[in-house]
């Protein structure tokens, strides 16, 4: 189950989408709905598994640094969650949007504004637009950071 912090699933989906974004529930690896959803956001050649990505909560003094600052990037992710917990917070014209990512969840960011906390270890499987070669283009922001939510 997908869990937004702060607003209820309706407003908070109704905001993502303003901004390309999307958290999809698909289950397990390679599940019939992971397929899919990366068929449906991802051009053939460009779904296949880039990385696998083990993140790791931040050390005092490190909660707004490298993929914990608001920053953007320059392709279109579809990154699948393996395990752990963690939260993704997206810059909106309405406002930021905040969710817990949990196992089995898809998180499609089309170039929206974000930030990502690992309250635990978490992996995931890293998918995204773009040449076999190419990297994500991170482009940090600048925006000053506000505390980062606490997590059940």
């Amino acid at each position: 189950m997908v869990r937004f912090i702060g607003l209820d699933e309706g407003a908070a989906r109704h905001r993502l989408s303003g901004v390309g974004t999307e958290i999809v529930e698909v289950g397990p690896e390679g599940s019939d709905l992971e397929v899919e959803s990366l068929a449906r956001v991802l051009p053939e050649g460009e779904r296949h598994v880039r990385g696998t990505f083990e993140a790791q909560p931040p050390t005092p003094g490190e909660e707004h640094e490298a993929h914990c600052a608001w920053h953007t990037n320059a392709v279109t992710e579809a990154h699948t969650i393996n395990s752990g917990l963690g939260v993704f917070e997206f810059w909106t014209e309405e406002g930021v949007v905040t969710v817990v990512t949990e196992p089995g969840d898809l998180v499609v960011n089309r170039g929206a504004e974000h930030r990502f906390l690992p309250v635990v270890h978490q992996q995931l499987r890293l998918h995204h637009s773009g040449t076999a070669d190419q990297d994500f283009g991170y482009v940090a922001t600048g925006r000053t950071p506000a505390p980062w939510p606490t997590v059940d």
